[in-house]
């Protein structure tokens, strides 16, 4: 997991939000936001396609065969990853920085409920019988 200058240095469990990566991949999904954070500094924006399918991300990325200090070299990548049920899907973004960084994020729509609140359910009255059966 990358760090970058601000971060601080707590450990995992002390985090108010959750966050988990590898190497060169990051996920974090906190209370108000979604955010995706993929390195793929050997791709153009021209190689890589994001796209929303359901409840997925998906992240694919394609380079044509290109020589490099060592020979030839052709890359391919496949990423998907759940969007949390409560991601406005209307507001996501991406973004690609000039070092490689692919930032992919969405706001976490508000319902106003937390989990400590109570709420009542009205009781509607239906002019027709029940079709269970009575006991």
């Amino acid at each position: 997991v990358p760090v970058r200058p601000g971060d601080s240095h707590r450990p995992l469990k002390a985090l108010p939000h959750l966050v988990y990566g590898r190497r060169g991949q990051q996920v974090r999904s906190d209370r108000d936001k979604f955010v995706i954070f993929l390195d793929v500094k050997h791709f153009s924006p021209e190689d890589l396609t994001v796209k929303v399918q359901d409840d997925f991300v998906e992240i694919h990325g394609k380079h044509n065969e290109r020589q490099d200090d060592h020979g030839y070299i052709s890359r391919e990548f496949h990423r998907r990853y759940r969007l949390p049920s409560n991601v406005d899907q209307s507001a996501l973004s991406c973004s690609l920085s000039a070092d490689g960084m692919l930032t992919f994020s969405g706001p976490k729509i508000q319902t106003g409920l937390d989990a400590t609140h109570e709420r009542a359910i009205p009781v509607a009255r239906e002019e027709k019988p029940s079709s269970a059966p009575s006991s």
